[in-house]
């Protein structure tokens, strides 16, 4: 057993590592109170011996001050730098990835100020309010893993600014691999016509719709949540030539002669629910990630159906997972696609599977 002096000791040991301010204080007083006495009569008896109940208490309130301390942030400095600094440092300490980006897209969001820019406001003080708010937003991005896109609404996309809220999918910057090459083949084409399956948030249709000012594109998904905001995107955005229809798949669409039909559809192999971050898992929707059939299930659904809407020489293009590309391509060929390839992300990862539908008789023999 351990005296009450050595259980003082090691309490304020704990406290230092853990950078608690005036540690010897809260360690009288946290053994105090666990033992029911006042902290000035500790030293009076401080060969006793602690037995493992209030060794059991002591430790619950040592950890009770040491979280509840995680849970502020350091202001004393108001000066940018320091606060930004203090930010960062509060998300590693919580293992959020990224912390530093995250941080700085808050500062920015938070200060009205672009985030390339923040350095040159290092000496700046920051108001009371807006530390306040900064506080919330680090709050609940540790604690709660609530993604920093969902918490300011927003998620740049293709050099453009996209609402986003919880409902639908955060679009990743992955899928703009995906929405180059789809731009890449429609300048070629006159005035083209697209349909974006799974629109989600409407970036994909909406981007293609702004680069390609002489395409028509259609985006449809079965979320009415998903229709809401890409609508609302759409008017951000001030896209004229797209319009979103709820539909599961191709079940309301009547015009089959897509120039182009581009999807980035759920994927994910349901058994690996257990391999995704808690702030995808707990917070963004299941439907629009995981897919059954090893995550191939749209791919089959769609390449099957998607060939009767294309026009002749027309394209389909897939977003897939990591190790997704052969099979997917095999569904395609299979299907009946032509000149389907794999082309890789900037990581070099295969990342989007494109083909098109070739009329028998221009196939040569």
């Amino acid at each position: 057993m351990s005296s009450i002096l050595e259980i003082l000791d090691r309490s304020k040991s704990y406290l230092d590592k853990r950078e608690i301010e005036k540690s010897r204080i809260i360690a009288e007083t946290v053994v105090a109170e666990a033992l029911q006495i006042d902290r000035i009569m500790i030293y009076a008896g401080f060969e006793r011996e602690i037995t493992e109940d209030e060794k059991a208490l002591i430790r619950s309130k040592l950890a009770s001050i040491v979280d509840k301390s995680d849970d502020e942030i350091d202001i004393a400095n108001n000066n940018l730098k320091n606060l930004l600094d203090k930010g960062i440092d509060y998300l590693e300490k919580n293992n959020i990835e990224e912390a530093k980006l995250i941080a700085e897209i808050i500062f920015s969001h938070v200060l009205k100020v672009d985030r390339m820019m923040l350095f040159t406001r290092h000496i700046d003080d920051v108001k009371d309010e807006e530390i306040n708010k900064i506080r919330i937003y680090l709050q609940k991005v540790a604690k709660e893993k609530f993604p920093i896109q969902y918490l300011l609404n927003e998620q740049d996309f293709y050099g453009r600014k996209f609402y986003v809220d919880k409902g639908v999918l955060i679009p990743r910057q992955d899928t703009e691999v995906l929405v180059e090459k789809a731009i890449e083949i429609l300048k070629k084409i006159e005035n083209p016509k697209v349909l974006d399956i799974g629109t989600g948030t409407g970036v994909i249709g909406i981007t293609i719709a702004l680069e390609c000012s002489n395409s028509k594109v259609i985006g449809v998904d079965i979320s009415d949540k998903a229709l809401e905001i890409s609508e609302r995107n759409r008017e951000i955005q001030k896209a004229e030539n797209i319009k979103f229809i709820k539909s599961n798949l191709f079940q309301n669409i009547e015009y089959k002669k897509f120039d182009m039909i581009i999807s980035n559809p759920p994927y994910i192999p349901e058994k690996e629910v257990i391999l995704m971050s808690d702030d995808t898992l707990l917070h963004e929707p299941f439907e629009a990630l995981f897919a059954s059939n090893e995550g191939l299930y749209f791919y089959y659904e769609i390449s099957e159906k998607a060939i009767d809407y294309i026009a002749n020489d027309g394209y389909l293009l897939f977003e897939v997972g990591h190790n997704q590309g052969i099979i997917v391509k095999r569904i395609m060929e299979e299907i009946g696609y032509k000149n389907v390839n794999i082309l890789n992300d900037l990581t070099g990862i295969g990342r989007i599977v494109l083909g098109q539908k070739i009329s028998a008789e221009k196939v040569e023999i």
